[in-house]
């Protein structure tokens, strides 16, 4: 059995065979044209050349002897030297190019003709003898000389010319010849190249087609065929690997459907037996997949659900949220807590949506996962610590106050003078007891913003806002030699806050702005419109921080290195941000080292706020 290379060494071998033919027969048919030809040119014409100037100089002598006999100057006419050169070097040269039959003897006899002829010339040259003498000798012997000189030469060319027909005519044949072998050798070239094609096809392309056409399928998933492997080239090994292929991928793919249906059974008991409500939604039905028991009894995420079916207005917008974004998505209202009643007892949750990308690039997200993680002991923990420090708070204020009064009325000396060291000590207590009255004041303004219910809200005009706060340190900034300047856009409506708090964090973001830029500085309070929400920037052009330290700058009792002993306990910025939280809005901190640093925070339009309301009282 032959293999493909060998198949292909053979027909392209034949194929070379034949090129190499059609050029061997083309070489040889040229030559034997040119053969042809050669003769033509170089043989008879030439013969034919010389035997037509033979007769022109004969012509020329004849001529001159007839003018002799006529004009009496035989003297004048006598020199036929000249013309006698040129008859014997013309005719030597013909003697030389004899090629035709018959020539040979015509040329020897017109050789010898010539000799007389050119014998006879200087006795009719001769003026001495008579003319009647020299016409008997002219019409006796060089008349007829010339006639039958002019025959020859007549018969020689007549020769030449029969067989430059000829050599034509041969050359025609040959060049006829040619053509038919030619044409033949290409009408079989044609042939043999089409019987080829198709020997190829059944060999290589028929095979391979119906290779391709079966790793179609089996792209499709369809393992269960078998090529025909019966020949023994490539083509058959090939079939046989592929075969082999097949089977061995049928039975993978059995062993892999075999763990996959086993592991998902294990994945969905195991699932389901989680203690935190999980489900997992489809991207495209947007159904559930798959529940922990504690989501589909708690929350009613049963299998097959859809979205909108499930009684929690939250999981609709963090589940849309996430398939437009694609990032890790929580609630935006109640610092993304919900309330839940299990068995008449309440929970509360932090609901978070993330993506689970897609194995196909077409499909950007495959699914949905909702977690809900229970924040009820640390929203109890919470609500504990509030309670606990309200009622610390407003125990230890009386006695403090208490305190205060009397240090107070010990430095007015109403009941007695002081000397200059207990003076000192008083003074010192003093100190102290404003400083433990600030704390206290903190703790219960901490407790207090803890809770938007408490909080009084109503419209007020950004310009407004930041104009008071201007106000309130425009003193003291002329006293640090720092400038204030305020910026606020033209089309900022008006926001819905808390007078008192929103106060508050004016005081505390310029405050901190304040201590820790130098004289010659400056301090931007600025606000701008950033879709529903306005967006208020203290920036100034202090010392800056480093990231470390921006990390921990919102968190409670933090104080940033460089402080002032007597400056606050850190709860100032955690207030902030309290009352920024519970106005709806968030806060953050842009800073660098040595380049300044700009507290940006945001409250929401007043019309933006009541929908935030209105959307948190149906969540809760």
């Amino acid at each position: 059995m032959l293999d493909i290379r060998k198949k292909f060494l053979i027909s392209f071998g034949v194929l070379v065979v034949l090129i190499a033919t059609v050029g061997a027969v083309m070489i040889r048919q040229v030559n034997h044209l040119g053969e042809a030809i050669d003769v033509i040119l170089r043989e008879n014409y030439r013969s034919v050349v010389i035997c037509r100037k033979v007769d022109d100089i004969l012509e020329e002598v004849n001529g001159g002897l007839l003018r002799s006999f006529r004009d009496g100057t035989a003297e004048e006419n006598g020199d036929w030297k000249e013309a006698v050169r040129e008859l014997r070097a013309a005719w030597d040269a013909e003697l030389r190019n004899v090629t035709v039959k018959g020539e040979l003897e015509r040329a020897e006899r017109v050789n010898r003709l010539l000799k007389e002829y050119i014998a006879l010339l200087p006795e009719l040259a001769q003026p001495r003898k008579a003319e009647t003498e020299r016409r008997t000798l002219y019409d006796e012997r060089m008349e007829p000389l010339f006639r039958e000189i002019k025959e020859l030469t007549g018969e020689i060319q007549a020769l030449n010319q029969q067989n430059m027909i000829d050599a034509n005519n041969r050359a025609r044949q040959e060049a006829e010849t040619l053509h038919r072998r030619v044409l033949m050798i290409l009408i079989g070239c044609c042939l043999f190249a089409v019987i080829l094609t198709l020997l190829l096809k059944n060999w290589i392309l028929n095979p391979i087609a119906r290779l391709l056409a079966l790793t179609n399928e089996i792209s499709n998933g369809n393992l269960d065929i078998v090529l025909d492997a019966k020949s023994g080239d490539e083509i058959g090994q090939l079939s046989r690997s592929f075969n082999a292929m097949a089977a061995a991928l049928r039975e993978a793919r059995r062993n892999e459907r075999i763990k996959l249906e086993r592991s998902e059974r294990t994945n969905r008991d195991v699932f389901s037996e989680l203690p935190t409500p999980i489900a997992v939604f489809d991207a495209r039905s947007g159904r559930v997949e798959i529940a922990t028991r504690s989501a589909e009894q708690y929350f009613g995420f049963r299998i097959g659900a859809e979205v909108g079916a499930v009684n929690a207005v939250w999981l609709r917008e963090i589940y849309d949220r996430v398939l437009a974004g694609g990032g890790v998505c929580t609630c935006r209202q109640n610092d993304g807590v919900i309330q839940h009643f299990i068995d008449n007892k309440e929970y509360f949750f932090q609901p978070t949506a993330l993506p689970i990308p897609a194995d196909a690039p077409a499909d950007r997200i495959s699914a949905v996962a909702v977690i809900l993680k229970d924040v009820t002991m640390a929203h109890e923990q919470q609500e504990l610590k509030r309670s606990v420090i309200s009622t610390v708070s407003h125990q230890l204020k009386t006695p403090l106050t208490s305190l205060r009064m009397s240090i107070y009325l010990l430095l007015d000396e109403k009941i007695g003078p002081l000397n200059p060291g207990q003076l000192d000590l008083v003074m010192s207590m003093r100190d102290d007891g404003d400083r433990l009255a600030d704390i206290m004041s903190d703790l219960l303004d901490l407790n207090r913003v803890s809770g938007r219910n408490n909080l009084q809200l109503e419209p007020r005009r950004p310009a407004d806002l930041i104009r008071a706060a201007e106000e309130r340190f425009r003193a003291k900034c002329l006293d640090r030699e720092i400038r204030l300047e305020t910026q606020v856009a033209p089309d900022v409506p008006d926001v819905l806050v808390a007078v008192n708090r929103i106060d508050y964090v004016f005081d505390n973001l310029i405050g901190n702005a304040l201590r820790f830029t130098p004289a010659g500085g400056s301090i931007t309070v600025s606000a701008v419109r950033r879709e529903d929400a306005v967006e208020f920037t203290v920036r100034d052009t202090g010392c800056g921080m480093p990231p470390e330290v921006q990390a921990h700058l919102f968190e409670q009792f933090y104080r940033a290195p460089g402080q002032e002993p007597n400056s606050g306990v850190g709860l100032g910025l955690s207030i902030a941000k309290e009352i920024v939280t519970a106005l709806g809005g968030s806060i953050r901190v842009e800073s660098a080292e040595g380049q300044g640093s700009s507290f940006i925070f945001s409250i929401p339009v007043t019309g933006a706020k009541e929908n935030q309301e209105k959307n948190s009282a149906q969540w809760v």
